[in-house]
């Protein structure tokens, strides 16, 4: 996506409190998972108490939003695309390929994202290998490359070892 509005095309209730979203432009759907997002806003908790409720979603305003028919004193209980794609990208599940991009789109060294994540340097060798990683970390990652200020808040650069002639 860019920096333009996602647009919604469809979306499909999925099981639970979780939708199958596909965004214009995509050729994969998304599971979004709006399970939290219900629990924390007083607005949207009628949703978390009927599934049959949040099965009634539908796209609004040509894909800039969703809405389901409850009423409130603002018209239709809506949520945006641009929340739903945050969501739905903070769910996304990160890869090793894309942990390594990571690193060296921060300049870290191995040592470096060690520390920053506070795991060892075998652990984040083994980040590379795998197809998925753990939540936390991809949490941790991505909020890291967002927010200059918290990087600069935890990063510690690793020492370089002094060479010594021969």
């Amino acid at each position: 996506m860019t920096d333009a509005i996602p647009r919604i095309k469809t979306i499909r209730p999925a099981g639970g409190h979780t939708a199958r979203v596909l965004f214009a432009g995509e050729r994969r759907a998304h599971h979004v998972d709006l399970t939290g997002l219900f629990a924390r806003s007083r607005h949207f908790a009628p949703l978390l108490q009927d599934e049959k409720e949040f099965s009634s979603v539908e796209v609004v305003d040509e894909g800039i939003g969703v809405a389901w028919p409850i009423e409130t004193k603002w018209g239709r209980l809506d949520l945006s695309s641009s929340t739903l794609w945050r969501i739905a990208e903070e769910q996304r599940p990160m890869t090793g390929a894309e942990f390594s991009k990571w690193r060296t789109k921060l300049g870290l060294s191995l040592t470096e994202a060690a520390k920053l994540l506070g795991v060892g340097r075998r652990t984040i060798m083994g980040y590379l290998k795998k197809d998925e990683l753990p939540a936390i970390v991809a949490i941790a990652c991505r909020a890291l490359a967002r927010d200059k200020h918290l990087l600069a808040a935890h990063y510690v650069p690793a020492k370089k070892a002094p060479r010594h002639a021969a």
